[in-house]
This record gives C-alpha cells, sequence and structure tokens, in this order.
C-alpha cells in the first residue's frame, strides 16, 4: 500500500525534481515471434507426416504405398499476468507533486511490459533445457529432433561461439532441415538475434563487406549473398551471454498467442477511500515447429 508514509519527501515543498521512472526498450519479443488471438483456454498445433520419397518402379510392379497422420502436438496454456498497487486518499490529497506523481500507471504498463519480454526470452533461454520439451520431446534446440526416417539437428553437435565459420554452418544445417518424412524442407535464414555482450560480432559479420578479421580481400559470403535478409536483432532479455540464433522462415513456428490483450482497471474502495488500480493481460508463447529457428549456447 501507497501511504503518506511511503511518500514523505513529497509532501514537502522544495523538492526540484521527482524521478524513478526510467525509458524502455522498444518491443523485442515482436522481433522473434508472430503474434496470433487466441479464443480459447488454450491452443494445440498438431505437425502432420506427410508422403515420402516416389520409388522407382519395376515394369509389371505395383506402386508403393505410402501413408500420412499426425506425429507431435504442441500445447499453448495461456498465463494470466497481472500486477497492482493501493494508494490512500491522504496521500493523494496530501502529494504536492501531483503533475510529477501519476507514474504509477505507466509503471504499471512498464512492469507489464518487461515482464513480457522475459517470458518471451525464456523459451530462448530455456531452449537447450530438456526440462523444457517441445511437442516431439525434445528441447527447442536439440541434435535429437525425431523425424520417421531418423533425426534432424537445429543446433550444432558441439556448441560454437557465433563466428564466421559456425554462422556459415548454421546457414548450411537450415538449408538441409527435413520434414517428417524425411523430404528436405526448403527452409531459409532469415535473421539473427544475439544478446548485448554479441552485438558487436554481428555488427561485423553481417556488415562486413570482405571477410572480417583478416586481412584477406575475399568477399564475405553471409553479406554477398544475402542470406540474412533481415539482418539481426539484439534481445536485451537473453541471459547466455555466449548464446546466439537464427530465426527461419518455416511455418508455425515461434509463436505468440494473445488471449486477453493489456488493459487496466481502477476503483475506490467504499470503506477505506483506498485507490486501487491493476493492470492484467494473458498470453502464451512457445514453438511448434523446430525447424523455425536455429541456435547454439556458446562455449
Amino acid at each position: 500500500m501507497i501511504n503518506t508514509g511511503a511518500i514523505a519527501n513529497l509532501l514537502r515543498p522544495g523538492l526540484r525534481s521527482v524521478f524513478g521512472e526510467s525509458p524502455a526498450y522498444p518491443p523485442q519479443y515482436s522481433q522473434i515471434f508472430k503474434t496470433h488471438n487466441s479464443q480459447k483456454d488454450f491452443e494445440t498445433d498438431i505437425e502432420m507426416k506427410m508422403l515420402g520419397l516416389a520409388t522407382v518402379r519395376g515394369e509389371g510392379a505395383p506402386t508403393e504405398l505410402d501413408s500420412m497422420g499426425q506425429r507431435f502436438q504442441t500445447n499453448y496454456y495461456h498465463k494470466t499476468i497481472s500486477i497492482g498497487f493501493q494508494i490512500t486518499k491522504n496521500a493523494i490529497a496530501d502529494n504536492l507533486y501531483k503533475a510529477q506523481f501519476p507514474q504509477q500507471a505507466r509503471s504499471l504498463k512498464r512492469s507489464m511490459e518487461q515482464t513480457k519480454e522475459i517470458l518471451a526470452a525464456s523459451v530462448l533461454n530455456n531452449g537447450f533445457e530438456t526440462n523444457f520439451p517441445l511437442g516431439d520431446g525434445q528441447p527447442l534446440l536439440s541434435t535429437q529432433h525425431p523425424i520417421d526416417t531418423g533425426v534432424v539437428a537445429n543446433c550444432p553437435s558441439v556448441p560454437a561461439d557465433l563466428n564466421e565459420a559456425s554462422l556459415e554452418s548454421a546457414i548450411i544445417a537450415i538449408q538441409q532441415f527435413k520434414d517428417q518424412a524425411g523430404l528436405i524442407q526448403m527452409t531459409k535464414p532469415r535473421k539473427l538475434v544475439v544478446p548485448p555482450q554479441l552485438q558487436f560480432v554481428a555488427e561485423v559479420l553481417l556488415k562486413s563487406q570482405y571477410s572480417p578479421a583478416t586481412s584477406n580481400n575475399a568477399i564475405n559470403p553471409i553479406v554477398s549473398m544475402s542470406v540474412l535478409p533481415e539482418g539481426y536483432t539484439v534481445n536485451q532479455f537473453l541471459t547466455n551471454a555466449k548464446a546466439w540464433f537464427v530465426l527461419t522462415d518455416a511455418d508455425n513456428g515461434m509463436k505468440h498467442f494473445e488471449r486477453q490483450p493489456y488493459e487496466t482497471d481502477m476503483f475506490t474502495d467504499f470503506l477505506t477511500d483506498n485507490v486501487m488500480a491493476k493492470a492484467t493481460e494473458r498470453y502464451s508463447f512457445g514453438c511448434s515447429n523446430f525447424r523455425a529457428i536455429y541456435g547454439s549456447k556458446g562455449i
């Protein structure tokens, strides 16, 4: 509860300024996730296995038949996120700096926004952890995503730091992703996602016309081939300073479901005259198709 004791100095004349609110970064989750509206308690995606490779049929022989069917299911359970505050009538009435004090409403929004960024980034931050599996039983980034004909890797078998060689290997691996039937997916990389500690490495890799970190005049193929058309984005909420991720154009990948948009409510308690305010939002983040991302946790 915010009472006169909590804002004692705001009740005294002569203060030069009142501060505590700081600027916020523009939304970062939208650089990674595609937003969908939801009207349900939870959402479900199911991956299908389609037909595999055709076979050479001998003269007079029957055509070999293949099958299709559902494989892995991903559920998105929406979380209700909320925060509020309560302020006494005296604290409002006695505050001498009312023009500067209505920061609580903005603070509600900022708290909700940063919570959303943390929950969104947790999908990547927990992406290598086995206790955060996708529908196929593997973590988001794994060398063992099961398909009918074997496994697919969307991370290196040995973790690698972000450099020219590791990024080129990631791009090659992405272009060779296979679907459930074992057919090449025709997936393309589109954007690099890095924590603040790797932003300068990303800038060199994606902006150098020539081979970075050498005296050679060899071209930088990552730039000349435009293999990452959306460049890179820095996410301030990634917790591993060495982890890096490449987003792809695969369908049904990184998803954000909005079940209830951000809303605020305020009322005055009849018995105490205290003013109460709260903000609420309901949403979920996740990934249905691991082929939407490739990543390494670094060394």
